[in-house]
């Protein structure tokens, strides 16, 4: 069997890469959130509540399962926990939300913009944040993350009720959102202030397998906007943009949003992607981390990686392989590892527009 031998690091090859260098092979990009606790062996209960329990799980997934970025994103749920939602938690799992703080929008009158340093995990978020990029910085990217609006807006109001907002009380659900935008960039401008470090953004609740493609223009688009410029303003960097399950009908919305990457789930083809957006922005994804990473066997991940890479190396701004979303706890060591070898042999000595 024939090695392949890494000729840069992950920091070095997406960097040489994006200025339209050739690099060893194409970067690649798995999503784990908690998923590496579980894998690190630690419980996500005890990992939610301790920077070093968090650095502990992303130097797991850098030196023994290969990820190629690492950092600690707000999560879901992590700014409604902030702004007072009860949240419950289990050892092996997600947070869960159990008690949405927004029960009227009169409370919304007296709620103030969340602050980094002081309210729920986000100051340990911020402490681990440091010592990521202090222990693993030289090498791999590091960065962080927030969830767009609507999707923050989740785990204070509840997503039955903010479905019922969209129909019946539209003005006060504008005015949440505008207030979680601002919440997102007071995070946004302490991970930059104190760490130099962008913020990519999830949006969950954007998807087309929730929301109409009009309601995401009324509803999502403004403030998602408002986020994305507002950490292009922060930073000066553009950041990536992650959306779950069907996202087809608004890739001709996407093409005019400040963004660097757009992540497409597994359900979506990334080659009708990359006919649409691959001219305006770099792709990610979109490898199916159930069927294949977590079910599949390391054959099945090696043909899902080549399929990827052949409709998509030749992405004009660029192609990350990735996966379509978190990888789920439970999927083989070796199919994860299976990722980042079918890469090296499907991708060897590639550039910008040069594809495969």
């Amino acid at each position: 069997m024939k090695i392949f031998k890494e000729e840069m690091t992950p920091k070095e090859r997406m960097e040489a890469y994006f200025k339209g260098e050739e690099v060893d092979r194409l970067p690649c990009n798995l999503m784990f959130e908690e998923t590496a606790a579980v894998y690190a062996g630690i419980s996500t209960k005890e990992y939610y509540f301790d920077a070093d329990k968090m650095l502990e799980a992303e130097k797991f997934i850098v030196r023994e399962l290969g990820a190629e970025s690492a950092g600690i994103n707000v999560t879901l749920r992590g700014m409604g926990e902030a702004l007072g939602s009860k949240m419950g938690y289990n050892d092996n799992g997600a947070s869960f939300l159990i008690e949405p703080i927004l029960k009227d929008y009169k409370m919304l009158e007296n709620m103030d913009i969340v602050n980094p340093y002081k309210q729920g995990r986000l100051p340990i978020i911020l402490r681990a944040l440091g010592k990521i990029k202090k222990e693993l910085g030289k090498e791999i990217n590091i960065g962080s993350g927030v969830s767009g609006p609507m999707s923050a807006a989740f785990a204070i109001r509840g997503v039955d009720n903010l479905m019922k907002d969209m129909i019946k009380d539209k003005e006060n659900l504008h005015k949440l959102l505008a207030f979680m935008t601002e919440c997102n960039l007071s995070f946004v401008r302490a991970v930059y202030s104190e760490y130099g470090l962008v913020c990519g953004i999830g949006d969950p609740l954007a998807s087309g397998n929730l929301i109409s493609p009009k309601q995401f223009e009324e509803f999502v688009e403004p403030y998602l906007r408002k986020t994305i410029d507002g950490i292009y303003d922060i930073t000066g960097k553009k950041p990536s943009l992650h959306i779950c399950g069907k996202t087809k009908n608004i890739w001709r919305r996407l093409r005019n949003f400040n963004i660097s990457t757009f992540s497409v789930d597994n359900c979506e083809d990334i080659e009708e992607l990359k006919k649409s957006i691959g001219d305006k922005v770099s792709i990610l994804g979109n490898i199916d981390p159930v069927s294949i990473i977590r079910s599949g066997t390391i054959d099945d991940v090696d043909k899902a990686v080549k399929l990827c890479i052949e409709k998509a190396a030749d992405s004009p701004k660029g192609y990350i392989v990735g996966s379509g979303c978190d990888i789920p706890s439970h999927a083989p060591i070796e199919n994860i590892k299976a990722v980042t070898e079918a890469v090296k042999k499907y991708s060897s000595k590639i550039r910008i527009r040069q594809g495969i």
